[in-house]
């Protein structure tokens, strides 16, 4: 486990030597010049470096989290009306399931762990650390597997299985509950854990915002190695509650851009960058995790899933083997949760089967779990390029049901209405043809960028890691060409 201290791994400082590519652009003596410094912009550094930030930003969306939570709370699906049809005429599952996620797939994969800023779980758990630490409780730091995110991949799995299993994203009040044990769980972590743990070790999409967020266009880092005396430099250090150190910072995977190290800084050494996606500067491990390899064969097979789902031709193809499981065990109601086991496991297995072995082929990987770790990071390029290409899909046809969910926030007249065809049901903002093309230019600059980080992560056997990434990439284009018709 690499040094949380450093938040630099020794295979990524090695790669990057026999790369020959330097750990620092420098442009003039000690000053590292990536991108934009954000601070130089005067609100910008008086919001960052105020003592409200980033709380008064939070507070806010901590009121909508539990306004949506007490909206959803009792309300199922009418009888007698499409449950997709009432997700979105229902302003809590509208803004959960059809807005909020699909943007945060977005905003991570542009602007990185952006919405740790306004993420009212971050607040809760941090206030909940601190009134724990006032009153006595003894707070433990995270051990190592909970710190990888062992327990978020259990998390986020068990979500997934949610979905099919009880139709989670398209009933309310399932939604609601979903939104209260995520409160009542950020409380109680930070009650009892310390150093950030909730966001560390717990927050069901902590791994989600560490894979796809890595290459964001916003990052925290440091101007140059040598501009601070060092006690500036250890008062920087001592700031960052996730125990990063953001003197030597070289990676956003971990960096919730909290603005702490900001406002610790005297000396003006750290800067607020908008850069270039994916910049060359940052670190790359050659070999990711467990959990976040887990993370990302689990997600390669949701995207399959839903990119299917959007050609009405492949979505019979994909459901084919779980709905003869479900009918050869008279499975009845538990058919959506053999569907859930084979989106997030057996599918991911076959798929990442064959990748291994291509990488194993090709000389890339002495085992199969070490080519599948080869593989997650790059990999995981492409999947979040997939992710995309569904969120604009979804966000498009739901966002169109926002007037009428915020005129009726429960949905029940609105949703019994349209499906008695009373009231038309708004248009998609995007014709599939056109999200078609959209999404297959979406995933071609995930592809190339994924090829690219696998080169950045290590000169040797790049062979043995592109081939996987074009299979994948070229499998997902595949569905998506089919949603434009293209394909009679």
């Amino acid at each position: 486990m690499s040094d949380p201290q450093t938040n630099t791994t020794d295979s990524a400082l090695t790669n990057r030597q026999q790369s020959g590519r330097p750990p620092e652009a420098t442009a003039g003596p000690g000053v590292r010049r990536e991108g934009f410094n954000l601070l130089e912009v005067r609100w910008v550094r008086a919001l960052v470096s105020w003592r409200g930030y980033p709380g008064a930003i939070q507070l806010p969306m901590l009121a909508v989290f539990i306004a949506l939570a007490v909206i959803g709370w009792g309300h199922y699906t009418p009888e007698g009306v499409n449950a997709k049809l009432y997700a979105k005429t229902n302003l809590v599952n509208l803004v959960i399931w059809g807005l909020w996620w699909p943007a945060i797939i977005w905003v991570t994969f542009l602007l990185g762990r952006a919405w740790c800023v306004v993420c009212p779980l971050e607040l809760v758990s941090s206030q909940a650390e601190k009134f724990g630490g006032k009153f006595g409780f003894s707070q433990q730091p995270l051990g190592g597997w909970l710190a990888k995110g062992s327990v978020v991949v259990l998390f986020f799995a068990s979500l997934q299985m949610l979905v099919p299993g009880v139709q989670i994203h398209r009933v309310p009040h399932y939604t609601s509950l979903f939104l209260w044990i995520s409160l009542a769980l950020a409380f109680v972590v930070g009650l009892f854990f310390k150093d950030r743990a909730f966001c560390r070790g717990f927050c069901p999409v902590a791994l989600l915002l560490n894979a796809y967020g890595r290459g964001g266009m916003l990052a925290v880092r440091p101007a140059g190695r040598h501009c601070a005396k060092s006690d500036d430099r250890a008062s920087i250090v001592r700031s960052c509650p996730s125990l990063l150190n953001p003197a030597r910072l070289n990676s956003s995977k971990d960096c919730l851009v909290c603005g702490d190290c900001l406002k610790a800084d005297t000396a003006g050494t750290m800067q607020l960058l908008v850069r270039a996606p994916f910049s060359s500067a940052d670190a790359r491990e050659s070999l990711a995790s467990w959990p976040l390899t887990l993370f990302v064969m689990m997600v390669s097979g949701f995207v399959t899933y839903e990119l299917s789902g959007v050609w009405k031709a492949a979505e019979p193809v994909f459901l084919w083997a779980p709905k003869q499981a479900a009918a050869a065990l008279n499975a009845g109601a538990a058919a959506g949760w053999i569907q859930g086991l084979w989106t997030i496991a057996v599918v991911p297995l076959l798929i990442w089967l064959v990748l291994g072995a291509v990488t194993l082929v090709f000389g890339g990987a002495k085992s199969l779990g070490e080519a599948w770790r080869r593989l997650a990071l790059p990999v995981a390029v492409v999947v979040a390029a997939g992710h995309m290409a569904k969120g604009l899909e979804k966000f498009t046809s739901w966002a169109g049901f926002l007037p009428y969910a915020w005129a009726e926030p429960t949905g029940v007249q609105t949703a019994l209405q349209m499906n008695a065809k009373t009231m038309p049901q708004p248009a998609a903002w995007l014709t599939l043809p056109t999200l078609s093309v959209l999404a297959m230019l979406l995933l071609a600059l995930g592809g190339v960028l994924a090829l690219r980080e696998a080169r950045l992560a290590s000169s040797e056997k790049t062979t043995a890691r592109f081939v996987p990434i074009l299979l994948l990439g070229g499998f997902y284009f595949f569905l998506v060409f089919g949603w434009g018709g293209w394909i009679k």
